[in-house]
């Protein structure tokens, strides 16, 4: 009998352990759900490594759509590592790592928290995991400098705009306080002059930005890149 129970112990013992090896080997673990997107920047990056000089854009897809970015931004050697759909943990948890921080970025110039919205998280819960993206990046490199491109009021996220609108001030106020984050007023560059939402700039989806909203953001952003190369030239004198 006691034969009997030894063997069922060993047997109960050999399967949980293959059990366990089964679902705890790569075969079995859930994929990054952009794998197939970061893999191509790693590609990317793999076959021209970014310099000092480069500006990493990062993001989701008001970025990743925005297929001028590196002749737009060309002064400052912009590559675009965006990717739609993208949320703050998405970068927090896997791409910061991958293509942002192995080549210790100078400038990075950010479009992301969006999607964390309109997936169901609070504007506190978006500032807090923008915080952590800034940690990550500055682990890196300390003296990376942010841009933070504040969210555009999409008409069709029309509901959740009091959220942006908390994460936006919320960041612009962090950037008063912090010399190397820079606030990108994309929020009002997207509104007429009465201060109403310009839905003529958007796509028919009425989310993404036509090429025509696109060029209106450009100067902003060059304004802001120019006035930390600015900054920066008179910290060393």
């Amino acid at each position: 009998m006691s034969l009997f129970f030894n063997n069922v112990r060993s047997f109960v013992g050999a399967a949980t352990i293959a059990l366990f090896l089964a679902f705890t080997s790569p075969l079995f673990a859930q994929e990054f759900r952009y794998e197939k997107a970061v893999k191509k920047y790693e590609a990317q990056s793999e076959q021209t490594p970014p310099t000092a000089e480069t500006t990493f854009f990062a993001g989701s897809s008001t970025f990743t759509r925005w297929k001028e970015i590196p002749n737009d931004f060309a002064e400052f050697h912009a590559i675009n590592r965006a990717f739609g759909g993208s949320r703050l943990t998405d970068w927090n948890d896997v791409a910061t790592a991958r293509l942002l921080a192995p080549y210790k970025p100078n400038r990075v110039v950010l479009y992301c928290g969006g999607n964390d919205i309109t997936g169901g998280a609070t504007g506190e819960e978006v500032v807090e995991r923008f915080k952590i993206f800034l940690a990550d990046l500055r682990r890196s490199n300390p003296e990376v400098k942010v841009h933070f491109c504040a969210l555009h009021f999409a008409p069709v996220c029309e509901k959740n705009w009091d959220k942006f609108r908390y994460y936006n001030d919320a960041v612009k106020k962090l950037a008063d306080e912090d010399p190397n984050l820079y606030y990108v007023d994309f929020e009002n560059a997207i509104r007429d002059k009465d201060g109403a939402v310009r839905e003529d700039l958007y796509l028919q989806d009425r989310l993404h930005l036509t090429r025509e909203g696109e060029t209106i953001l450009v100067p902003i952003l060059v304004e802001s890149i120019r006035r930390e190369i600015d900054d920066a030239s008179s910290a060393n004198r």
